[in-house]
């Protein structure tokens, strides 16, 4: 079953056409979709495009056309794809700077033309336009302004409300950027604690460390397995080196044994 063919999500459009009789003058133009009021199912929606020129009241156009129209005009144009492509085409081609409205040779003709088309190679999309009598080119210029005041208030409403939300963001980045720094700082000092804690500890095995060495070295193993340190000699030892020995404690002196020689004249 094909997907329902409607003009929802057609954004009001205002541009501008130059005319090609008379180049120096401007027509503006609004493109709007709204319900048509005895609209069928099968013709939910329409689009209308309102052409006037500001310096000539009396030139005032448009046109309205029904989904079934533009799915010809779609045929015409030769856009192919989903149907929502052909209205995102139509819409760019309509705010392109390549808009015209052609009068021909009789500007007072009944009839124009609005020719748009997206970008200059591309499909061309052409409008036939009916002009308004004397009577409702006021209204037409009249309904004109005011679609273009509206929107003008809700893009102005838009811009006020997104400033409103740039300051807020704003505030906010600026308070989460002073949090991040005050955690950076914490996290600096906290890391620079530890650094000197680590400091101190790896000097301090350093300390115990050259102490055990100065131990070891001062403690040298007996044969009966007990350790004794060799502690260097005081002045007080070597007093105790030079006292006189006790004369019980001496050892006794041999002396040379004298042997009596006999007299070789005793007889």
């Amino acid at each position: 079953m094909s997907k329902k063919k409607t003009l929802e999500g057609f954004e009001p459009t205002f541009g501008s056409a130059k005319p090609d009789s008379d180049p120096l003058h401007t027509f503006l133009f609004h493109a709007h979709a709204h319900a048509h009021a005895h609209a069928h199912a099968s013709d939910p929606s329409r689009l209308t495009i309102a052409v006037a020129n500001p310096l000539r009241p009396s030139s005032a156009w448009d046109c309205t056309l029904t989904v079934h129209q533009l799915d010809d005009l779609r045929d015409e144009v030769g856009i192919g794809g989903e149907w929502s492509d052909f209205v995102e085409y139509l819409k760019a081609s309509l705010l392109s700077d390549d808009v015209k409205v052609v009068l021909g040779d009789d500007s007072g003709a009944p009839h124009a033309k609005l020719i748009a088309r997206k970008s200059k190679g591309m499909p061309i999309v052409s409008l036939s336009l009916n002009r308004h009598t004397n009577s409702s080119t006021n209204d037409a210029m009249a309904r004109l302004t005011l679609a273009l005041f509206r929107e003008f208030k809700k893009k102005q409403g838009h811009v006020i409300e997104e400033r409103r939300l740039s300051r807020r963001l704003t505030e906010c980045l600026s308070s989460e950027r002073e949090k991040s720094e005050g955690l950076q700082k914490q996290l600096d000092a906290l890391a620079f604690s530890k650094k000197r804690k680590a400091l101190k500890l790896k000097a301090l095995d350093k300390i115990i460390s050259l102490s055990d060495s100065m131990t070891n070295l001062n403690t040298v193993p007996t044969s009966n397995g007990q350790q004794y340190s060799e502690m260097p000699a005081t002045h007080d030892s070597q007093k105790v080196s030079q006292r006189v020995v006790p004369v019980s404690r001496r050892s006794k002196s041999r002396g040379v044994f004298l042997q009596d020689i006999e007299d070789d004249d005793t007889t």
